[in-house]
């Protein structure tokens, strides 16, 4: 992060938020096929693929998404998960400088389990995770129930996250600071930012020029 940047936006606030997936943590996998319909039944309930097996489905389209190679792959894609290297590190910094921390992501029940596994449970005070709340990003309930979970005002609230689209523009028209994470340098420096007021980083570690 070469920019010369004005941080006072990022000053005096009390939450530091991150997505999971992209951000915090990353798998090799990741080249699953699957239908939309069956992508917004696990981001949206708290169920998990045996739990859907185990159903008595009527809808035949579900039945055959559910094949043993589909099952078997995103069971290797759950076993590919890995931290970035310097995850651990910038959460241990940024509880040193007294924020509460929450992690919020569009997730399904059985992508959560790297988050418990890799990242000790101290580290975020509260999880925002799509299929606990039945909402998904950029749905606005899912940042309040952020709110109303942390009793903290969104302008006092700093969210990290990779999508430009998803993450960035929709949590800043709620008025929450974003700061966009991209680890592709090339494109940071030629990304045009005139229609929104917002940081790019390339690393967790920049987090510590920042707050």
């Amino acid at each position: 992060m070469n920019e010369q940047l004005d941080l006072s936006k990022y000053q005096d606030k009390k939450l530091i938020a991150f997505d999971l997936y992209w951000t915090c943590i990353d798998h090799d996998f990741d080249n699953i096929n699957m239908s939309k319909n069956l992508k917004e039944i696990f981001m949206n309930n708290p169920v998990t693929l045996k739990d859907i097996q185990e159903w008595k489905i009527e809808n035949e389209w579900v039945k055959i998404e559910l094949t043993d190679d589909f099952i078997e792959k995103i069971r290797q894609d759950i076993q590919s998960t890995f931290l970035f290297p310097e995850t651990l590190e910038a959460l241990k910094y940024i509880k040193s400088k007294w924020y509460q921390t929450a992690v919020v992501s569009n997730l399904w029940k059985d992508y959560a389990q790297p988050l418990h596994k890799l990242i000790p449970e101290w580290n975020f005070d509260y999880e925002v995770l799509s299929f606990d709340v039945w909402a998904v990003k950029p749905d606005p309930k899912i940042y309040e129930y952020l709110k109303s979970l942390s009793w903290i005002d969104f302008k006092d609230i700093i969210m990290i996250w990779d999508s430009l689209k998803a993450d960035v523009i929709w949590s800043n028209n709620v008025w929450i600071t974003p700061i966009h994470l991209n680890r592709s340098e090339e494109w940071i420096k030629e990304v045009h930012k005139k229609w929104i007021d917002f940081i790019q980083i390339s690393t967790l570690t920049d987090l510590k020029e920042i707050l």
